[in-house]
């Protein structure tokens, strides 16, 4: 796991980047590493905004009218899904990938092409109240990074008010500060 604290218009945001182990372990061992996203979890629950991202190795299906699983998934779930639902769940956060439709290709996050194996492993996850605006999620597959995943890329809306903004004017001095209403950032 890896974490970052920033102030970002005002906002606190917190962004924990992921590493989970395999599906294949036993069950003492991703009880362990549970533990270990749990006792994280308060660290981090003070801040505004929570962005989590990385290698869940989890298949989480997909369901309608659902809070923490998006419609556009795939089919399957395995003991990693169940888990971090659950986790997703009892901490109000939202699995985004499955919210938006997109071609396959630009869903499937993990692939092996000796078996021709592709599935959905690596997610974005945020609170369910988030003070973001998710534009899109989707991942570009023809793109990896020396290894069998797939770049995921999301599309955030960080919104202000001009309070916010005047607040942040105020506090710098001798420098022209000129904030548009809406800045978008493109986290790859």
């Amino acid at each position: 796991m890896i974490k970052a604290h920033m102030n970002l218009f005002g906002k606190k945001l917190c962004i924990l980047g992921i590493y989970a182990i395999s599906d294949d372990e036993n069950a003492l061992v991703k009880k362990i590493f549970g533990g270990k996203l749990n006792e994280v979890m308060p660290e981090i629950e003070n801040s505004k905004v929570i962005l989590i991202a990385g290698d869940f190795n989890s298949r989480t299906g997909k369901k309608i009218n659902n809070l923490v699983v998006g419609p556009y998934g795939e089919e399957a779930i395995n003991d990693n899904g169940d888990r971090l639902i659950d986790i997703c769940k009892q901490k109000s956060l939202t699995i985004l990938n499955g919210f938006f439709q997109h071609k396959r290709t630009h869903q499937h996050t993990w692939h092996q092409e000796s078996q021709e194996l592709i599935t959905i492993i690596d997610y974005i996850i945020a609170r369910q109240t988030s003070g973001l605006i998710f534009q899109d999620i989707r991942v570009f597959g023809g793109m990896t990074v020396g290894s069998d995943h797939y770049i995921v890329n999301a599309k955030i809306l960080f919104l202000y008010g001009k309070n916010n903004a005047n607040d942040l004017k105020e506090n710098i001095t001798g420098c022209a500060l000129e904030l548009s209403q809406s800045t978008l950032y493109n986290i790859v």
